[in-house]
């Protein structure tokens, strides 16, 4: 037991030890400070299941 008081606490990961509101601030927090990067959108084309994994013929192959 006297080892275990005198051991340096070890600090837990965040996604170990955060509650649901402090994932969300984390998450808006985040998000903020992407605004100002002036990054490409992408339409649902740009993110349709073909043309990220290619069009799967019948065979269940991808072209």
């Amino acid at each position: 037991m006297l080892e275990q008081l005198i051991q340096p606490v070890i600090e837990q990961p965040f996604y170990e030890t955060a509650t649901p509101q402090e994932w969300i601030a984390a998450f808006q927090k985040w998000v903020e400070s992407h605004q100002d990067m002036n990054l490409p959108t992408l339409n649902d084309e740009d993110i349709s299941r073909e043309s990220i994994y290619g069009k799967v013929n019948p065979s269940g192959l991808s072209d």
